[in-house]
């Protein structure tokens, strides 16, 4: 559970930012998601932890109870988490990649573009007239550029060849073509807001499990090793989990040097489904070992109870009840 919220603060930022891409509205309401997302996400998980607090101490809940709260908290929370895996982006259309998962430029130079003396390395991408990015003016087969003079800006790319829109040669405009769906920001703001709160509501349950479960001479040891375990299992690897899995849904690496320095376009459902899934995976994981531990409270219980009937069954038990 501390894996995927640590991965989630660090990477979300980066799946939003490419399922809305460059355009100027698009910046916008990429900081009012920011703003949203804390505005909401942080009081949600802030109040998880404190009612889940305050249903312990209220309730008086044993610890098989508390291990039942957990258990239905984080089964909630997978269940809320799983609609994620289906809101976002469709990838936005670039001319010559390939979209079966591979990366690496596909069919880049064509026909329109052959004399153009093209270079992947300069990366500067246009969205054609016909709706279809390229990832550069040059790909696009355009030999004009429209400047206004006052602002010094590119008003648009003219003349391009590979641009062809009922029948005659097209415009490019600066900029990424992005992808219209931004009505999806709200829905995964607040699903995943009530996902954050109901993980959270078994957070103050499972410290208390470990509390109750040493000896009181044990208790600050216990603490200790469980944040060792946090940072080791949780926090450092998680990241560099994610991040792996994020970089092999990557269509086009910019290339210096003969090295990956940074990927210029993602695969968003690819990159949303395994996301998500990661992030599934380890709350998945999370439930079935309050599951398990579960499961061993019960038997500890069953063991307690045959142990504390043969005590009380024993010869010498008897023999000291009698007058």
């Amino acid at each position: 559970d501390d894996a995927s919220r640590k991965s989630i603060a660090d990477m979300t930022k980066k799946e939003v930012m490419e399922e809305l891409k460059n355009k100027p509205q698009d910046v916008e309401d990429f900081t009012l998601f920011q703003f949203i997302k804390r505005a909401v996400n942080i009081p949600g998980a802030m109040l998880g932890i404190i009612l889940g607090g305050a249903i312990m101490k209220n309730c008086q809940l044993s610890l098989r109870q508390a291990t039942v709260m957990c258990i239905i908290s984080m089964g909630f929370c997978i269940i809320f988490a799983v609609p994620l895996l289906f809101l976002g982006c469709p990838t936005q259309m670039v001319a010559g990649l390939d979209y079966s998962g591979s990366s690496g430029p596909w069919q880049l130079i064509t026909n329109c573009n052959r004399k153009c003396n093209c270079s992947t390395s300069f990366f500067n991408p246009v969205c054609g007239q016909d709706e279809v990015e390229y990832i550069s003016p040059c790909f696009a087969g355009c030999s004009k550029v429209n400047i206004n003079t006052e602002t010094k800006t590119v008003v648009n790319y003219t003349g391009c060849n590979c641009i062809v829109v009922n029948g005659a040669i097209g415009y490019a405009e600066p900029g990424s073509c992005g992808t219209p769906c931004v009505h999806f920001l709200m829905p995964f703001v607040m699903i995943g807001a009530i996902s954050g709160f109901l993980a959270s509501l078994s957070h103050t349950p499972a410290f208390v499990l470990i509390l109750r479960s040493v000896r009181h001479e044990d208790k600050s040891f216990a603490i200790g090793i469980q944040f060792l375990l946090l940072r080791v299992l949780a926090w450092l690897p998680a990241p560099i989990v994610y991040g792996s899995a994020i970089d092999t849904t990557c269509l086009l690496w910019q290339i210096k040097c003969q090295k990956r320095t940074g990927c210029r376009y993602y695969n968003h459902t690819a990159f949303r489904k395994r996301f998500v899934g990661i992030q599934l995976l380890f709350e998945t994981c999370c439930f079935l070992s309050f599951c398990i531990v579960y499961f061993l409270l019960v038997r500890k219980e069953e063991e307690d109870r045959q142990e504390e009937g043969n005590r009380a069954t024993s010869p010498d038990s008897v023999s000291e009840s009698r007058p």
